[in-house]
């Protein structure tokens, strides 16, 4: 059974997300090369995935909840990274 992402929710705010790409940008050379999310998604260059999706979040993400889905695997990650 796949596990469920427990960090969606159809929107977030400005500061949400200026916190999370925050979080990101601090803590970028402690991740991982790769990871695996439990929903069997697996993410061969974390690193290079985090900041393309930093760029389309500072470019797009703000006042557009069609990037959601994107931010809330963003979280996840972060979740996973910190260990949680």
């Amino acid at each position: 059974m796949a596990s469920v992402n427990t960090c969606y929710k159809p929107s977030f705010t400005n500061a949400e997300i200026d916190e999370a790409i925050a979080w990101f940008e601090k803590n970028k050379d402690q991740l991982p090369a790769s990871m695996t999310l439990g929903s069997g998604i697996t993410i061969p260059d974390l690193k290079l995935t985090v900041e393309e999706m930093i760029v389309h979040l500072r470019e797009r993400a703000k006042e557009n909840n069609t990037y959601s889905g994107q931010f809330s695997l963003l979280l996840e990650i972060r979740k996973r990274a910190m260990g949680n």
